[in-house]
């Protein structure tokens, strides 16, 4: 539960891009958190033929986070020379309330209705400060940033589906809706630095986080209030008609309807007070949209025995009208159409031989704010403006899946290929230092300037291989994994500004190549339920460069974690439980080294005369050693960053293994392990409160 429920896209994502509803994404954040967390499930059958199943969940929780956090980002070539250096903190308050349920009712043998309303509300209070400074050849500027939000807003829908058999085997329809509505409120006030770059330097020595910021420092003061709306309407309609004893086409339309308003107003204030002000009408944004999108198109689905394959191809048009709220009032309308489609076949060769392959491509739309020929100016050193001329993306995917698997002799190989390649990619256009810039009768000299275009090229290739086998004489299990991961980012450097149109003219394409190798051995015990030990190393290195780079240099680091852990069940049942996590990052181009040791220590002891309880006693972080680092690169720059972790601390917990449920409920605790949720974290249910707690299979997590 170290995670939110992003209803309000606090975290630069929520709601997805055609219509801002939410997408029920559930997000972690860095930094440390303190939770409360409580939820309910409750599933029953109804009906004298038990023909009407439902489940309900309801879940809760606050969070309060904190983080300090670092950033160090080299600007190298292409791009000029610089350094961007800053420390933050942020601390936010968030409160969540969930409620999903299902209603399956089975009407009669051919007739099945399923029913799912959810409803959620959140409130987030972020608090969040800035300081820093960049500096190189370019100049030198002040970063002074400060946001105090308060946000909060629900979001209520249900979605229904209706499926009938028609007499004939293979003969079916399928009626598929669902309608969600959502209402966000989001004030703020912050304020940030709009002092134009300065090719002096500042004095008090070479330390950047030292030098004195006052003559560097313009503040402007900003009360924003920003509510919005949305809401969403989809329809699907399918027909299904055997052609063959094991085969069947189909007929699939579909249609949605996306619908947003949104009325940001900001007042520049004279002090932080933040009282009063003038409205100002770059900072402000009031817009309203549709999104309409209908797609139909033939299926054809081959099913025997254990074999499948499934192809379905689309005709699509998406259809944008919009507008935004301002005194020229500035219609946008747009119209799309592709052709998208979708291939599925799976192959089982024998007992021990498996192929899948998914072969599929799609489309994503430009949303109003991408469109709207707008500057943003909320950041004065970087500034960035829509374009109006943007066109869909359109992506391939292909996934590739092998499987051999000798269950006599306990040996498991797999080999996974993927390949995702997108048309008109939506890359960035980014001139740094792009002079003095007028707009609307105000001065601003960033160090960024950016706007965004279509570009094709966007490449991404993964392979991954696995092997397994058992150690006879260590009763253990051993596995080996090796990938190789290749990713091409297209984008534009450089150019010049249009002060009339906003746009960018000229520039040079930059294509960021980022090429990753990684290898994992894992060595786990299988020996006893009284011993479990598990020994791993995995270790990544990787090679990034840029096109428009003269010398073709590679950036390349290093990354590796060595990891053991330890259970024994002694006799009497007393527990030992350990851990230890060796973790280094190693820079080769820019040279650094960070590495730190994390060992965790549990003294136990089981309890009641069926051991299903265990009271147990330990230190996370014996050695105070935890580190949250990471590195990136992409176009023209390298980047180190931090964040805060919670350190070394001491926990007492009491563990209980339930294995009956109700007049009905299973014996075998296997029935009840947790099941994995959409966003990957395990879940008992439903929408339900998080999985087993820490040490209920091999001690704590």
């Amino acid at each position: 539960n170290f995670s939110f429920e992003d209803i309000l896209g606090v975290s630069g994502g929520g709601g997805g891009r055609r219509g801002g509803m939410g997408n029920y994404m559930v997000r972690p954040q860095s930094g440390v958190a303190s939770v409360n967390a409580i939820g309910v499930n409750y599933s029953d059958t109804w009906g004298k033929r038990n023909q009407v199943t439902f489940q309900g969940s309801y879940f809760f929780n606050n969070t309060n986070t904190e983080n300090r956090s670092t950033v160090e980002k080299w600007y190298e070539a292409p791009m000029i020379p610089d350094t961007l250096s800053t420390n933050g903190y942020s601390d936010t308050k968030g409160y969540n309330h969930r409620f999903n349920a299902r209603l399956e009712w089975k009407i009669s043998e051919n007739q099945n209705l399923m029913i799912r309303p959810r409803f959620s509300y959140q409130s987030n209070d972020p608090w969040s400060e800035t300081l820093g400074w960049q500096y190189g050849e370019s100049g030198y500027s002040r970063t002074d940033n400060f946001s105090d939000a308060l946000r909060h807003g629900y979001n209520v829908g249900t979605s229904a589906v209706y499926r009938t058999k028609l007499g004939k085997d293979g003969r079916t329809i399928t009626l598929d809706g669902s309608f969600s509505y959502s209402d966000n409120t989001n004030n703020s006030n912050s304020w940030s630095n709009v002092k134009p770059i300065s090719d002096v330097r500042p004095g008090a020595g070479d330390d950047p986080l030292a030098w004195d910021p006052a003559d560097y420092t313009d503040l402007r003061y900003l009360r924003s209030e920003a509510p919005s709306s949305s809401y969403s309407l989809r329809g699907s309609f399918t027909y299904t008609e055997p052609v063959a004893k094991y085969a069947q086409v189909s007929l699939q339309y579909r249609i949605s309807y996306n619908s947003q308003e949104r009325d940001k107003r900001s007042f520049v204030t004279d002090d932080d007070t933040f009282t009063g002000g003038v409205l100002n009408p770059l900072l402000s944004n009031s817009y309203e949209s549709g999104y309409l999108t209908q797609s139909v198109g033939p299926g054809f689905r081959f099913s025997k025995e254990r074999n499948t394959f499934i192809a379905n191809v689309y005709y699509q048009r998406s259809a944008l009208d919009g507008q935004i709220v301002r005194d020229d009032a500035e219609k946008i309308k747009h119209a799309y159409n592709n052709v998208t489609y979708f291939m599925m076949g799976q192959l089982n060769i024998n007992r021990e031989n498996s192929l899948r392959l998914f072969v599929s491509s799609y489309t994503d739309s430009p949303s109003i704010t991408d469109l709207q020929s707008l500057y943003d100016v909320s950041d004065a050193q970087n500034i960035s403006h829509g374009n109006p001329n943007l066109k869909p993306t359109y992506s391939h995917r292909v996934n590739f899946h092998y499987t051999n698997s000798n269950v006599e002799k306990g040996r498991t190989f797999m080999w996974m290929f993927s390949m995702n390649t997108t048309l008109d990619y939506t890359a960035q256009h980014l001139v740094q230092r792009p002079g003095d810039i007028t707009i609307d009768g105000q001065a601003y000299s960033p160090n960024f300037y950016s706007t965004t275009e279509n570009l094709d090229g966007y490449w991404q290739l993964r392979t991954h291989l696995s092997y397994g086998l058992p150690i006879g004489f260590l009763k253990s299990n051993f596995n080996v994994m090796a990938g190789v991961i290749y990713t091409k980012t297209p984008s534009m450097l450089g150019g010049t500004v249009d002060a009339a149109t906003g746009m960018i003219s000229g520039g040079e394409r930059n294509d960021t190549k980022n090429m990753g190798y990684d290898f994992r051995a894992v060595l786990g015990s299988n020996i006893s339920e009284n011993v479990d030990f598990t020994l791993s190393w995995n270790g990544t290195y990787n090679e990034a460069t840029n096109s428009l780079n003269a010398d073709k240099s590679k950036n390349r680091y290093f990354n590796h974690t060595a990891q053991g852990n330890l259970k024994v069940v002694f006799p009497l049942g007393f527990t030992f439980t350990a851990s230890a996590a060796y973790s280094q990052y190693i820079g080769f181009t820019n040279d650094y080294s960070e590495d730190y040791l994390l060992c965790n220590v549990w003294l136990g002891k089981k309890v009641f005369r069926n051991k299903r309880g265990e009271v147990m006693v330990g230190v996370n972080d014996l050695f105070n050693q935890n580190r949250a680092f990471s590195r990136s690169t992409g176009s023209g720059y390298t980047q180190n960053s931090t964040n805060s972790v919670i350190g070394r601390y001491y926990m007492v917990q009491f563990n209980y293994n339930l294995r009956r449920f109700g007049k009905k409920g299973s014996r075998n605790i296997k029935d009840y392990d947790g099941v994995e949720s959409s966003s990957g974290s395990r879940r008992m249910g439903p929408g339900g409160p998080g999985g087993p707690p820490p040490g209920m299979f091999h001690g704590p997590r």
